[in-house]
């Protein structure tokens, strides 16, 4: 596990979250054991994060007394930051040191209707519901953009609503466009360098 400092974020919400001034150092000692283990994109609370986050609390509507279900959550900083509002919240993660430190906060901040497990996008059971499904910055691999497409279309005609949160990237663009047609909203949040937007969808029949 990378070593972790508690930090105090949006909402007056404190969470352990790693240190970036140690996630490199310590990933190359565990190259140096096992070369085949990936970086650790999930150990960083990302801009898609915090702009989903500001949207949450801006239009609770969305997840107001919701099963929540977060895919691809890392830190799960959205998921914590509307527990007190959501009637349950599955935050979910493919690596299971994301999955652990998940628990971690879980068990940090004393919470009862929030559970943490491990879950792959790419085979999402069939069984697994939600009301509101959160996606950030999940779409940034064009390999799996079928997959996703095809769980998004499926949480969709369940009658779930998907919030999907992204930055403004060129390979971006075919992926929303083809959920177009269930797009039912967006708002768009800057991001402090400067370098592009983040746009938040509302994804629903």
């Amino acid at each position: 596990m990378y070593p972790l400092q508690l930090v105090t974020l949006y909402t007056e919400l404190t969470l352990y979250v790693p240190d970036p001034a140690l996630i490199q150092s310590t990933y190359k000692k565990i190259v140096a054991i096992n070369p085949n283990t990936i970086f650790p994109y999930w150990a960083k609370i990302w801009a898609s994060a915090h702009a989903m986050t500001l949207f949450l609390h801006e239009e609770p509507n969305w997840i107001d007394n919701k099963q929540v279900l977060e895919i691809g959550a890392g830190i799960g900083f959205p998921s914590f930051s509307i527990a007190n509002k959501a009637s349950s919240v599955i935050i979910s993660d493919y690596n299971s040191d994301a999955v652990s430190l998940a628990q971690k906060n879980i068990n940090h901040l004393n919470l009862t209707n929030v559970t943490a497990t491990m879950l792959d996008w790419n085979h999402i059971p069939s069984s697994l519901f939600a009301d509101t499904i959160l996606l950030s910055d999940i779409n940034y691999n064009p390999d799996d953009f079928n997959s996703l497409v095809d769980s998004i279309n499926r949480f969709i005609n369940m009658g779930n609503t998907i919030v999907l949160s992204t930055p403004n990237r060129i390979t971006t663009n075919p992926f929303i466009d083809r959920l177009s047609s269930f797009v039912h909203k967006t708002k768009k949040y800057p991001i402090d360098n400067g370098e592009t937007d983040i746009a938040v969808f509302i994804l629903k029949k």
